[in-house]
């Protein structure tokens, strides 16, 4: 065989070897990247989670901070308020609020604790001087709150940790503590439920790298350093930015590939591993083989070493040792978050050399959350998958598609000619989802909101156009009526709104710029005022009265409305008490409150602090509230302590008919959408009418809202409604007017029973 024969031979076997194991090792990297593209997913998810749960327990803290009187906002005046007994009662209610909560703490600027809602009696010789929560909100000036290290309560067993928050006075002061020590086992529990792989590992670390939680249950590894010195594990979590690294793990001493994810608002964040052992566990077969491959290439190298080909054996094993950075998504095959930031670039600058235009999609499912809690996660994949192949479908092979977030989609549509054929495939990706998907032997709609920014017009830079793009995704998922928005200028992102929104709402709470306006309600049978209802308004210091629907539902969606809801029971129930009659008092429930917080506690908590019966009191809860097994359980305590539950916005919902089955309620209030109307319109009365005398057969009361003209309420007294609520009555008034008003009523009745006893003296 001649020499050039050999070396042909030679060539073409390194060729076709040098193919194959590029092909293992691309099988393998994928297998890898997926792998890591599950642990950022998770690692996002549970650090959103473990975020919501500080944050609640620390609104709870704010919200007990700011009860706290002015003249005991000073050194040595906040020991005697802290010690009282009506600050024990706010102590326990707010410990009883969150079930995380075991207890909460009042620690004066000494270091001793002055107040607790524990149910034994402190010792004044209690301090506290040695934590390392006190020691660092008491010398740091720029510290609001900290995470101490996690413990083991002796006598119980329980892990614990704390979560402390800085008292100061109006100069800004330090005057003490405010601390609560949480239940490990809650956070326990959120970690243990997406423990899925033999080696998986998810660990709460505060940002000097003490371990808060571990997951699962390691001896030994609460309150130690899940980091060596000096290594990249402790490079990357100073550096506090999402990432993937792989490093040696402390407690388990095992090489494993880390997911990590910094808490928002806490020095603290969620590291999900796994270890590097079981992600190459399945292609130990491609290992072999590429090692076979490895000793081929030798001998095709060695017998072709003329042609210098010796680099190429080093090249292909220096691939299968490359990083393992993730590229592409598992569920759906599809690139990543990562891949498509780099390809975006990568399309931006092509663009801007040829001259040419491209599209940016950005997608989301919508209700994704409730498809998820209703019918299981194992639907929710299946969904995901479904979708990413409808969109696939109607997409070129010049253009690239990506999964970016849990239910997030984007899209590069490249080249494009003209606006229209951006609206061409908006309109078909929407049609395409026209269709329910099928998932568990179920039928279920989803729908898309889709945010489109072009090149050309949109965006200077590929993060400009990303921008662009979500602030038009979010303009869709706004709009009821438009399923997609294409960028312009002109359209305002809320979001920054409601940020700031927020903002200000935590500061009026803690403020004070809260204040209650009380609207009286008649009895259509006696002619005499029933009672009231209670209507919160905040009180902007430079924006005068904000109406609660400006602010409510920002105050829901981060969660204040539970501290908020929290005072509105309490300072409703103190003025009741203060009226000159024993009028009843009604007070409405958000949904959010069910959901986040013990609403019977803070009801009983409200009573036991003001006093006040509970048969005055009038809870009203509208069909946003889910009656679920624990919300029905939930009234049913509420009217064992006396208190009654009325159905507001009665006919406005969807499930009216079947929500009252599910709940024996007091009241149902008639709205004031169908009062207004009712002159005018026969299908008004017709409703009106047909509740009413449901409700008499249902044993309840009925409340008209809206009454504002005489005919409307002669109207009512016909159809035999039993109260009337509306500005013919009275508009909604401040305490101290309510109080005039009703004091004045108590007078009139009076000169009223007084004529009325001197008529039958003289007769």
């Amino acid at each position: 065989m001649s020499a050039y024969l050999i070396l042909f031979l030679s060539l073409f076997a390194a060729i076709l070897v040098m193919g194959t194991a590029i092909l293992f090792l691309h099988g393998y990297n994928d297998d890898l990247a997926r792998a890591e593209g599950d642990l950022a997913n998770l690692a996002l998810e549970l650090q959103e989670r473990t975020e919501g749960t500080f944050r609640a327990i620390e609104n709870v803290l704010c919200d007990v901070v700011g009860r706290i009187p002015e003249p005991s906002l000073k050194a040595g005046e906040l020991d005697a308020f802290s010690a009282s007994q009506a600050t024990k009662a706010i102590l326990v209610g707010a410990a009883h609020s969150l079930a995380q909560i075991i207890r909460i703490d009042l620690i004066n600027g000494r270091g001793r604790i002055v107040g607790s809602s524990n149910p034994h009696l402190i010792s004044d010789s209690i301090y506290v001087t040695d934590t390392s929560y006190f020691q660092t909100l008491s010398t740091d000036a720029s510290l609001l709150s900290y995470l101490g290290e996690p413990m083991t309560i002796k006598t119980t067993g329980k892990k614990v940790l704390s979560l402390a928050r800085k008292i100061s006075d109006a100069e800004g002061n330090f005057l003490g503590i405010i601390v609560s020590t949480i239940d490990l086992s809650h956070l326990e529990r959120i970690y243990k439920d997406h423990l899925g792989t033999r080696s998986l590992a998810i660990t709460l670390y505060r940002r000097d790298g003490i371990v808060l939680s571990h997951s699962p249950i390691a001896q030994g590894a609460l309150g130690r350093r899940f980091w060596k010195p000096n290594t990249p594990l402790q490079r990357v979590i100073a550096k506090n930015n999402p990432t993937l690294v792989r490093d040696m793990s402390r407690i388990d001493e095992k090489e494993r590939l880390f997911a990590l994810h910094p808490l928002a608002n806490y020095p603290a964040g969620i590291a999900v591993s796994r270890t590097i052992s079981e992600l190459m566990a399945g292609r130990r077969l491609e290992a072999r083989l590429i090692r076979f491959i490895a000793y081929l290439m030798d001998v095709a190298i060695d017998t072709a070493s003329l042609l210098g080909l010796r680099h190429v054996r080093t090249g292909i094993l220096r691939a299968a040792s490359e990083s393992y950075l993730s590229r592409h998504d598992i569920l759906t095959k599809l690139p990543n978050r990562l891949l498509f930031s780099e390809e975006l670039k990568r399309t931006f600058l092509a663009s801007q050399r040829s001259g040419s235009d491209f599209a940016l999609y950005l997608l989301d499912l919508n209700r994704f959350k409730d498809i998820n809690d209703t019918h299981g996660h194992g639907a929710g994949d299946e969904i995901i998958r479904t979708v990413s192949r409808r969109l696939r479908e109607r997409l070129r092979k010049s253009d690239f598609i990506a999964r970016i977030g849990s239910d997030e989609f984007a899209i590069i549509q490249r080249p494009i000619k003209g606006r229209q054929q951006v609206i061409d495939l908006a309109m078909a990706m929407q049609a395409a989802m026209k269709f329910p998907c099928t998932a568990n032997n179920a039928e279920i709609e989803v729908g898309i909101s889709i945010g489109v920014a072009l090149a050309s017009s949109d965006g200077k830079t590929a993060t400009e156009l990303m921008k662009s793009a979500d602030v038009a995704l979010y303009a869709a998922k706004s709009d009821s009526e438009s399923s997609y928005r294409l960028y312009d200028p002109n359209i305002k992102d809320s979001r920054i709104e409601r940020r700031a929104l927020e903002g200000a709402l935590k500061t009026a709470h803690e403020n004070r710029e809260f204040e209650l306006f009380y609207q009286p309600i008649l009895d259509l049978a006696t002619n005499r005022m029933w009672g009231c209802e209670a209507l919160v308004r905040w009180k902007h210091p430079k924006k005068g009265m904000i109406s609660p629907l400006e602010f409510i539902p920002t105050a829901e969606e981060s969660g204040l409305i539970g501290p908020i809801g929290d005072w509105v029971l309490e300072e409703a129930c103190l003025t009741a008490m203060t009226w000159d009659l024993p009028l009843k008092v009604a007070i409405n429930l958000s949904p959010v409150q069910f959901r986040r917080r013990d609403v019977y506690a803070s009801v009983k908590k409200a009573l036991a602090i003001s006093g006040m019966p509970a048969h005055r009191l009038v809870l009203e809860i509208t069909e946003s509230v889910k009656l679920t097994e624990e919300a029905t359980a939930t009234l049913k305590r509420l009217k064992g302590l006396g208190a009654s539950i009325s159905l507001d916005d009665f006919g406005t919902g969807y499930a009216s008919m079947s929500y009252l089955r599910s709940f024996p309620f007091d009241k149902i209030k008639i709205d004031q959408s169908f009062v207004r109307g009712m002159m005018d319109s026969l299908d008004s009365r017709a409703i009106i009418k047909a509740t009413i005398g449901l409700a008499k057969d249902l044993k309840m009361s009925t409340t008209a809202e809206g009454v504002e003209t005489e005919e409307q309420l002669n109207a009512l007294r016909l159809a035999g409604a039993s109260q009337a609520q509306g500005y013919l009555i009275a508009k909604p008034m401040p305490r101290e007017a309510i109080a005039d008003f009703i004091a004045n009523l108590r007078k009139a009745q009076q000169n009223a029973r007084d004529d009325q006893f001197a008529a039958r003296a003289i007769a």
